[in-house]
């Protein structure tokens, strides 16, 4: 398969797609006699792995090393679960982080702020 059509298949742009394999996240494409690029069925699952992994929550450098993971066959079931564990337990800690933050914000706007008598009265 061709750059065009595994864009139009992915989603992904030309630039994402040299950008995985710069950065090895997908094995260097085969090339055909004019020196196109082609993209086997595995790079392929290997592009819809990385955009779901991004879709949950994992950063790059994580991808990174499912994929050696995957490319190497050591990436098991149980791996994987204890991966997807450690970034729910992230993403929790987020979500109380952000919840404190917009508690003080709700607090400020109702004028609860602990610094409103240093603010200027506009």
């Amino acid at each position: 398969m061709k750059t065009k059509q595994v864009t139009e298949q992915t989603g992904l742009t030309k630039d994402t797609l040299r950008f995985y394999e710069k950065e090895h996240l997908i094995p260097p494409p085969s090339r055909d006699v004019n020196g196109y690029r082609i993209y086997n069925d595995k790079i392929i699952e290997q592009l819809n792995m990385i955009t779901m992994a991004k879709n949950l929550g994992f950063t790059l450098k994580e991808i990174k090393e499912l994929a050696q993971l995957l490319y190497s066959d050591a990436l098991t079931q149980t791996t994987m679960a204890v991966k997807l564990k450690e970034k729910s337990q992230e993403v929790d800690n987020k979500i109380n982080e952000l919840s404190k933050i917009k508690h003080l914000i709700d607090k400020a706007l109702r004028g609860m702020c602990e610094h409103k008598n240093k603010l200027n009265g506009h």
